[in-house]
This record gives structure tokens, sequence and C-alpha cells, in this order.
């Protein structure tokens, strides 16, 4: 599906698009930081986070010096600015804020400093903010998706093992939503004893500790919590489009039966050997291979974001 987006004024706040996914070495951030930088060179004004708190390399994949890390905005408590914190890129319309270092404090932030990074993200000075997430389903990775879950992104391989994990991820965010709608020792109980949403449904329907009346209302409210995620499928690394269709349709068919949610493949990406090179090189695959298909693959995730 197609959206068209109207550039926003300065005054509004951003759109947010969180890239995630389960598993490491999926090429998540190299999608991410493309996909910043064939926006940006679109008109848009584009920040990108590097909210990948133990292990930052979008400075890499741009080719950029270090800057000052994100374990500094944590240090300095509530008079730190993450608006002080965007620095320009080689790129026009594309900044950055800088990840964490991975060796300090900043790795594991308190409730208190990931609620206010999470305020800070929607009122950076920009028309889209691309967050770029680490891997696995810490409670502050969940989080952070679940600030864009109309446009959260989930980068998948057509291996066995990342496809399984892509899944997983989305029933982390899912079960996440629920666990923060309810906050309730019950309903957290019986998340924790259950893989499915159906399942889940199910063991409500079935708990004496709830009457009818409360039991019927909440197997409601969670489907509907259930349809409000729309994750965005990306196939990294298809040998061709058929691959990366396949792979998408296995992934969605899992999301659909057992997460009760409808996914949408917003496209795919390549694999070219060249794209290594790219990255060793400190430059953007988009730019450095412009008229390759991997760029193309890049430029269609885009349009179908409605980023024209």
């Amino acid at each position: 599906m197609f959206l068209t987006k109207e550039k926003p004024e300065p005054a509004k706040d951003p759109d947010i698009i969180v890239v995630g996914g389960g598993k490491g070495g999926v090429g998540k951030s190299c999608i991410a930081v493309n996909m910043a930088v064939e926006i940006a060179r679109r008109g848009w004004r584009v920040v990108i986070v590097d909210a990948d708190l133990g292990c930052s390399n979008v400075e890499t994949l741009l080719g950029m010096p270090s800057g000052s890390p994100l374990d500094d905005y944590f240090f300095e408590g509530e008079e730190a600015s993450l608006n002080a914190m965007i620095v320009p890129t080689p790129y026009e319309n594309l900044s950055i804020v800088p990840g964490a270092t991975g060796l300090l404090e900043a790795t594991a932030p308190g409730d208190a400093h990931l609620k206010r990074f999470r305020n800070a993200i929607g009122n950076l000075d920009a028309d889209v903010v691309v967050v770029d997430l680490d891997a696995g389903t810490r409670r502050d990775t969940l989080d952070l998706f679940l600030m864009a879950s109309a446009s959260g992104m989930i980068v998948t391989t057509p291996e066995k093992t990342s496809m399984d994990n892509a899944f997983k991820f989305v029933r982390a965010v899912l079960f996440r939503k629920i666990e923060l709608f309810y906050k309730s020792p019950e309903v957290g109980q019986l998340l924790r004893y259950n893989e499915t949403l159906p399942d889940f449904l199910a063991s409500v329907e079935g708990c004496s500790a709830f009457e009818r009346p409360i039991r019927d209302r909440i197997v409601n409210e969670v489907r509907a919590l259930a349809d409000s995620i729309k994750p965005r499928i990306v196939v990294n690394r298809a040998r061709n489009g058929y691959e990366a269709m396949v792979a998408s349709n296995i992934v969605s068919k899992y999301i659909r039966n057992y997460l009760l949610i409808e996914p949408d493949m917003v496209g795919y990406v390549l694999f070219d050997k060249r794209i290594p090179e790219a990255v060793n090189s400190g430059k953007p695959f988009v730019v450095k291979l412009p008229k390759h298909k991997v760029t193309r693959n890049i430029s269609t995730i885009s349009n179908r974001l409605g980023y024209f």
C-alpha cells in the first residue's frame, strides 16, 4: 500500500520510523541508514537516532568520526537536551544523534531516563526521525518500538532463524503493549504462561479470577491492542524477489495466525556482495552504488512509506 505524505510544517511533530528486529546481524542498521539517506535527499529533514545502547554503529556506516556519545544525555539528567546532541552528516538534510559507547552505565539507564529519552525523540527538530534499535527484546527496545507501531519496521532475512526471531520480536512487542495497558499481576501471569495470543485469550476466558463481564472486556481490549500494531516487514539479503516474498509470507502467516496482527511487507533488499565494500568505505550503498538494484530497493521502500 502506498501512502502519500505532505512535508510537515516545522512546528509539527516529526514522523517517527523505528527499525527493529529480533536477531542481530540481519542488516537492520544498514537499512535504517540507507533509507534515511534516501528520504533526506528527497528534501525531508531527517535525523537518525542511534538507539542501540550496547553496540552503536550509525556513525561508522556514515563514515563519520565518533561524536559526543549518547551516554552524555543520560548522565546529564533533566538538563540534557537531545536536540543539542544532533550532529550534521556529510549528506544534505541528514543529521544524527550518536549512539552510546556500550561501556558505561548508559547501557542500562533507568525507567525515568528512558521515558524522557522517548519523549525527547518525539520533540526532535526534524521532519522524519529514524530510530535504529538494538537487537533482541529488552524492555527499553520494545518501548522504543512502540513509539511508532504504525511505522515500526521489522528487518529479517530469508533464513529460518531470522524469520523465527522476527516473529518472536513482534510477539514481545504485543505482549509488552498488553502489559503496559493493564499493569495487572493477573494479566502479567497469563502472559508469561502463553506463547500465542489465541492461547492467551483462551486463558483469559477460562480464568476464574475474573468475572465474566471483565473477561469479555479484556478479550475485546486485547484484540484492539493487537489490531493497533501494524508491523512493516523488510526482507534483507534476498536472492530474488520471489525468495523475499516467500520469506515475508512465512513471517506474516505466523504473525497473523498466532498474534492476530496484520503485517505489511514494504519491500526487500537483494543480496549484493558489494554492500560490505560500501560499509567498509564508510559510504551508504545508495550513494556508492546509485545505479544498482539494492539502491532501487531502498527507493521502493521509501516510496511505500510515503516519502516521495
